[in-house]
């Protein structure tokens, strides 16, 4: 067991400082009522905001304080005994720091890229150097570290990487909401009463139907060169509600095409790095000039010359910033060299030496900010995490607009945080989907899950609803059209027809009422499985497994245990090996797609009880995941007691293949 005690403690992102009192601010509105409104609503979202900071904090002290180095590295919160591969310089105050695990787990560990993480050393407990995580591969991690820590690296002893709690995205959200609360623009206004109201007015001007189509919009349908037109004439905050599969990415991207003829930079965020990542890359092939920002680099290998690091780092400037920072590093080295005789010349000398080194510094931070700076302007796009919006490059630029894509996964605090960049903004996202995660049940009871296009899409007149699927067969749209969308989705007529090949059941129900596949609940990971499920679902795919050959198949389910058993089973057995499958929860496959999609419910008692299968969003995302065919495996003397499994269920017999789980139980 290592100490705890924590000398080089240091954050390498910069902490805004967070001195707000609620109380304080107010925005000036229109009435007393509406000032009211806005301040108890803002108010409730910092309770909200400091609730899931407190969860998270706790869960890490309990975490480091209850568990042994062993059980924290078994649980996968820990990587130790860990090799310094490399240590190299980077752009701004850090270094990147490359460490391997030289005792991998078989177990998944925890880690991902942006979590903040402690570097550690057995032999010297006062060593606890922060740090993030800039890329994850296999077992190598490569982290981020302040430049001033380079020399405290341990080079020998035991040591290890562990996961921390992380305070700054609390922080950044606090600080947007403060700089909301004493905004005096218009827009910020606006937009602030119209979630307290669910009420906005916004002018725009009427299209002509005849104006010409720019030829870069000819590949839109009708509704989404619609979405594109009027989104760009609204002078406050539009919505482009984009259901599974009706190409919202697409019509993104030739939204900001049009946006960039009048405007001179455009912001574009989400909340996830993947979402940010794939406009990025599209927005690169049309030709487009994008910069990818963010505190934390977690960008795709392909990806890579977009970020501003490895555009820094491609500059002829680069190598000479490097070779002073270099040169800086040597001085300070020098100037504190041992001698055993220490007197006035060697005093004088190394106060010169030390100076040398801070102007070699503060040289190459100038010459750095510099180029930074001119790499910023020359970008139309930004793309950007919506935490990352804070990055110090961007400080000082403004947008004319920022797009927020995802919307429906981003919290409110973390839209503000981009929102305060811009004059107006543009959500893209489906409210009919999976909420943002939220950890914390006060967190929760204080609406921190509740988006912003939560609140508006049902209300804006100014939403335009993206209405042609491409992604799915027909019959496997028909429940979440009929269910979700008010029956107002099309299908395009190549994808309405998908099938595999001699294949005509691409939706299939499979009962296991009467079976005795009794879930099983773990008291510790407050999760369940139900291992019949799986053997009603492997004997389905050995059935199938020459059909499915080729093709891409993904298996659900809504619990994390099920999908780690799933996982472990498909690994040991090599029946299934021949073919491509992939195994996630249903979070995890949001935005996802797949030829084929299995769907474990688990649930399974007498009881009745279904947890969190009743929220209609979590099955809406499971069931449109599918292109070409739709297997659902569940009891439905539990799950069909709810009225929302009962319809998907009836549903499913009339337009669809009901089975029973006895025709796959010959094993």
């Amino acid at each position: 067991m290592f100490s705890t005690k924590r000398k080089y403690d240091v954050n390498p992102v910069d902490q805004p400082k967070n001195d707000y009192n609620p109380k304080t601010f107010l925005i000036p509105l229109r009435s007393n009522m509406d000032r009211k409104i806005i301040q108890e609503r803002f108010e409730n979202i910092i309770k909200a905001i400091e609730a899931e900071r407190k969860h998270d904090e706790l869960f890490f002290k309990n975490l480091h304080e209850s568990k042994s180095l062993q059980e924290k590295v078994d649980s996968g919160f820990v990587w130790y005994p860990i090799e310094i591969v490399r240590v190299s310089y980077t752009i701004g105050d850090y270094v990147e720091v490359e460490v391997k695990n030289t005792k991998p787990q078989k177990k998944d560990h925890r880690f991902n890229a942006g979590v903040a993480v402690g570097i550690f050393n057995s032999l010297d407990e006062d060593i606890f150097i922060r740090g993030i995580v800039n890329s994850m591969r296999r077992d190598t991690m490569k982290l981020l570290i302040p430049s001033d820590f380079i020399d405290q690296i341990p080079e020998k002893g035991l040591t290890g990487i562990e996961m921390i709690y992380d305070d700054r995205p609390y922080k950044v959200m606090l600080t947007a909401i403060q700089d909301v609360i004493k905004s005096d623009l218009p827009h910020i206004r606006t937009l602030a009463n119209a979630l307290a109201s669910g009420e906005i007015e916004q002018r725009l001007n009427i299209l002509n139907e005849n104006s010409s189509v720019p030829s870069y919009l000819n590949g839109l349908n009708p509704s989404q060169r619609a979405a594109v037109g009027c989104a760009a004439l609204v002078p406050v905050i539009s919505i482009i509600h984009g259901p599974p599969g009706t190409g919202k990415t697409t019509t993104m991207i030739g939204l900001c095409q049009v946006l960039l003829h009048t405007e001179k930079r455009i912001l574009v965020c989400a909340p996830s790095n993947n979402a940010v990542d794939l406009l990025a890359e599209r927005l690169s092939e049309k030709g487009v000039s994008v910069l990818r920002v963010g505190n934390i680099s977690r960008i795709a290998d392909d990806l890579t010359h977009l970020t501003i690091e490895e555009k820094v780092k491609n500059h002829p400037e680069w190598n000479h910033i490097k070779k002073v920072k270099i040169q800086a590093r040597e001085t300070e080295k020098k100037a504190f060299q041992y001698k055993r005789q220490f007197g006035h010349e060697e005093r004088e000398l190394r106060k010169e030496l030390k100076k040398e080194a801070r102007d070699l510094h503060i040289w190459a931070s100038e010459i750095e900010d510099r180029l930074t700076d001119s790499i910023v302007k020359s970008s139309h796009v930004i793309a950007s995490t919506l935490i990352g919006v804070s990055n110090r490059i961007l400080k000082d630029i403004r947008f004319d607009t920022v797009i927020i894509d995802e919307a429906s996964q981003a919290l409110e605090p973390e839209c503000w945080n981009a929102i305060l960049k811009a004059k107006r903004v543009i959500l893209a996202g489906d409210h009919l989907q999976l909420p943002p995660t939220v950890k914390s049940p006060e967190a929760l009871k204080a609406g921190m899950a509740i988006t912003m296009l939560d609140i508006l899409a049902p209300r804006l007149k100014e939403c335009y609803l993206l209405d042609t699927q491409y992604r799915m067969h027909q019959r496997i749209l028909s429940f979440s059209n009929a269910r979700f969308y008010e029956g107002k989705l099309l299908s395009d007529p190549k994808a309405g027809a998908h099938l595999l090949r001699n294949d005509t059941e691409p939706l299939i129900f499979i009962d296991t009422a009467g079976c005795g596949f009794d879930e099983e609940h773990d008291e510790e990971t407050k999760s369940y499985q139900n291992d019949g499920e799986f053997q009603i679902i492997k004997e389905h795919l050995l059935k199938q497994s020459e059909k499915y050959l080729g093709s891409s198949i993904g298996i659900i389910s809504p619990y994390k245990d099920q999908v780690k058993y799933i996982r472990e089973q498909l690994s040991d057995d090599s029946s299934l090996h021949s073919l491509d499958i992939e195994v996630n929860s249903i979070d995890g496959y949001q935005g996802q797609e797949k030829d084929i999609i299995y769907i474990s419910l688990v649930r399974s008692n007498d009881k009745g009880e279904i947890g969190f299968l009743k929220d209609e969003r979590r099955l809406n995302v499971a069931m449109t995941r599918a292109k070409k065919k739709l297997v659902m495996v569940g009891d439905s003397a539990c799950i069909g007691q709810y009225e929302l499994f009962a319809s998907m269920i009836a549903h499913i017999e009339e337009t669809g293949t009901y089975e029973s789980a006895w025709n796959y139980m010959g094993y």
